[in-house]
């Protein structure tokens, strides 16, 4: 049986490095295999740690104290039902742990209600859909060149809840929904559900218009802030539930910067009702109480920011795009200030496009992501670069850092991953490296790993 391809279904691409690691990994026994986890798992926090640059704007690295909250004991404890009804005994202090959390969450972004206990924000938005939609409805949303998320369509997520998604109408140069077309796009489709936010966010949303609409045509409105919501929480980034939606899903890893998982806030007792009867029973049974005291604790250091980030962050995040910029690369939102978020999203077209310049920045040990610019056939592969500065201005990163963050990534891109001889990847690498180390201790006193 270990013989067989793990996916034989999969790319070509994939089956290699499927078939490298099988053959790799034909551990055994548990003493073994414990061997190998641990070289793994080694590997991997030196690759993003002393030896890497993180600018994936969709990870982060945790606190002490979120750490030290992480009891994973608890992950083998169902919990279900609320608080004072739970169907297992014994569970005084998971239900403590699902009201701290909840308060928490309640308190970051001004809501009424909070659901902590999703174990993705794609969870979440299914969630979201199942409440508040039905089989056959219409859910309108951003395309993804717009920067909607896979879980907003039906190809994805909204497919599951058997929802017809249609793209809203957008504005590429403003970079936001086209409200001069909203009025006739919803007497044409009649939403059930608008749902806006996702994996790309610049700037705000302009949330009144979509209210008022979603008002006028008997339509609930969602915001996904799974980037976001850490900012939202610190105060230097609209908070779209004071604003008016109707329901707000997020991410709690992401700039919330707490451990794997999604959440969901509203304002609306009705809703919050029927989002969380859809969690459970309805979605799914048991879920992972390990993750609600070191949400607790991330969300309420997101609040307080003591260390400071947030600011920094999106500061950061401008040095670099306007670097990118004098550098002759166009940079998306450059007419706006370039980004009011963690993210920076550069044309690099000429480079092969995103997923190219992904690649060749992996081989020295940068990590950035490949996305759509607002302007892209959606046809067409992704022609965009994503970068975050979440993680690096945790990590120790500041404005100074911005000038030779740009100037190894350009000279990488330039270049080119093929055309790289061995020697040059090696001393991207170990320029890499040199720069990691050039942030010194992370914000909490951390040397890097």
């Amino acid at each position: 049986m270990l013989s067989q391809p793990l996916a034989p279904w999969a790319t070509s691409e994939a089956k290699q490095r499927l078939a490298e690691l099988t053959d790799t990994h034909r551990e055994l026994s548990a003493d073994r295999v414990a061997s190998a986890v641990a070289t793994a798992t080694a590997s991997q926090m030196h690759r993003f740690g002393a030896d890497g640059l993180s600018l994936y704007a969709g990870s982060n690295v945790l606190s002490p104290k979120v750490i030290a909250a992480h009891e994973t004991r608890l992950a083998t404890r169902p919990a279900l039902g609320w608080p004072g009804e739970k169907i297992q005994p014994g569970l005084e202090g998971i239900e403590a742990l699902e009201v701290i959390a909840a308060q928490q969450l309640r308190r970051a972004f001004g809501a009424a209600f909070a659901e902590p206990r999703f174990v993705t924000a794609t969870l979440a938005n299914l969630a979201a859909y199942t409440a508040l939609a039905e089989p056959g409805d219409t859910l309108a949303v951003l395309s993804p060149a717009a920067g909607s998320h896979a879980s907003h369509h039906s190809s994805g997520t909204a497919g599951v809840r058997g929802l017809r998604t249609v793209p809203l109408p957008y504005d590429a140069v403003a970079g936001d929904v086209d409200v001069s077309q909203l009025d006739d796009f919803m007497a044409a489709v009649r939403p059930r559900v608008i749902l806006v936010g996702g994996s790309v966010i610049q700037f705000p949303t302009n949330i009144a218009p979509l209210r008022e609409a979603a008002d006028r045509w008997d339509a609930k409105l969602v915001f996904d802030a799974s980037h976001v919501a850490g900012l939202i929480a610190a105060g230097v980034f609209p908070n779209p539930l004071a604003e008016g939606v109707d329901l707000m899903t997020f991410s709690t890893y992401k700039t919330l910067a707490g451990p794997a998982g999604g959440g969901a806030v509203s304002n609306h007792a009705e809703i919050a009702e029927r989002v969380t009867d859809a969690l459970y029973p309805v979605l799914s049974s048991n879920y992972d109480p390990a993750r609600l005291g070191p949400l607790a604790v991330a969300t309420a250091e997101a609040v307080e920011q003591q260390p400071a980030w947030a600011q920094r962050t999106v500061e950061l995040a401008v040095a670099i795009a306007e670097r990118f910029a004098a550098r002759g690369l166009r940079v998306q939102g450059a007419d706006r200030g370039y980004t009011m978020s963690h993210q920076v999203v550069v044309d690099v077209s000429e480079f092969g496009g995103g997923v190219s310049a992904m690649r060749a920045l992996e081989a020295a040990g940068v990590f950035v992501g490949a996305c759509r610019l607002a302007a892209d056939d959606s046809a067409a592969p992704p022609a965009g670069m994503r970068l975050g500065t979440q993680e690096i201005v945790r990590l120790g990163a500041s404005y100074e850092h911005a000038e030779p963050i740009v100037e190894l990534i350009c000279r990488i891109l330039r270049g080119g991953a093929a055309a790289l001889t061995s020697s040059e990847v090696e001393n991207s690498h170990e320029r890499t490296a040199e720069i990691r180390r050039s942030f010194g201790s992370d914000l909490w006193g951390r040397p890097p790993e």
